[in-house]
């Protein structure tokens, strides 16, 4: 498996992000982005996050294979569906939210569509717990959806050490790419 890279995303990666979020199966699962996909809305969000907290871009084998962050106490991801069920996602999402905690992060609110039972096992292997749940606007599927909340207390960090097969590096510099 390769190594990823974590970095913050710059405007030279709004072609690949399109490209992950122009995948229905993707989109469906996101709570903001629109369907069909913008490429302008896209492009708004390939840059580093400057609020409360971080959005990374994972990086292997010279591509993007998906983004992570917690902003404001909430956990966001998404992946290239082709990688579902390699354990990319857990470990990502492990190394994220043990970043936040360590940068003092007190407590991360995620939350998952009901029927997105790929996204749900990830927070319960981490160890979110279930706090919730009602119906929010899913801006792609365009209705009230079933949503699940999640939170994770950093004194219940339990931190899965992110699985053997990914060689996980942080790298906060910003890279111009054309």
């Amino acid at each position: 498996m390769p190594d990823i890279r974590l970095r913050p995303l710059t405007p030279g990666d709004a072609d690949q992000l399109h490209e992950i979020v122009s995948d229905w199966q993707v989109a469906r699962q996101l709570g903001s982005w629109p369907w069909p996909p913008d490429p302008a809305y896209t492009a708004s969000r390939a840059r580093p996050f400057t609020g409360d907290g971080f959005v990374w871009g994972a990086f292997g084998e010279g591509r993007l294979l998906g983004t992570v962050g917690v902003t404001d106490g909430g956990l966001g991801y998404s992946f290239r569906l082709a990688l579902a069920g390699q354990g990319l996602a857990t470990a990502v999402v492990s190394r994220a939210v043990d970043h936040a905690f360590a940068a003092g992060t007190p407590e991360i609110r995620a939350g998952a569509w009901a029927d997105n039972a790929a996204s749900i096992r990830v927070l319960e292997k981490l160890g979110f717990r279930r706090i919730g749940a009602g119906r929010e606007l899913a801006r792609a599927r365009g209705e009230e959806t079933a949503c699940i909340d999640f939170a994770l207390p950093a004194r219940d960090w339990r931190g899965l050490r992110p699985d053997p097969r990914w060689t996980i590096a942080v790298d906060n510099r910003t890279e111009s790419r054309t």
